[in-house]
């Protein structure tokens, strides 16, 4: 998913209510739990490069997609979905999709 003017990746943040987030933040932690998760994350990264988050609590590979959780600067912790095309989409509640403006 390329964005037609730079050719840069494209991100998207889509707006789900806090029980939706808390949902998905429970099957993320759940996968990242497990104990094939690190080998699966070092070939999802040689394939595609790492992620551009630093502040990240747990990462998932599902299909050819990364899932990992970011820490929001008051602590709320939110799912984030990296894509072998390196866009993104940041699943967030409405409290705290002002922080991901630039991020996407």
């Amino acid at each position: 998913m390329n964005d037609d003017t730079s050719g840069r990746p494209q991100g998207e943040i889509v707006v789900l209510d806090r029980r939706a987030i808390n949902d998905l933040v429970g099957k993320v932690a759940q996968v990242a739990g497990q104990q094939h998760t690190e080998t699966e994350l070092k070939e999802w990264r040689a394939r595609h490069g790492g992620e551009h988050v630093d502040d990240t609590r747990a990462y998932a590979v599902v299909g050819e997609t990364l899932m990992y959780l970011h820490t929001c600067r008051d602590g709320v912790v939110v799912p984030v979905a990296l894509y072998p095309d390196g866009s993104t989409k940041i699943y967030s509640d409405h409290e705290h999709v002002g922080e991901f403006a630039t991020a996407v």
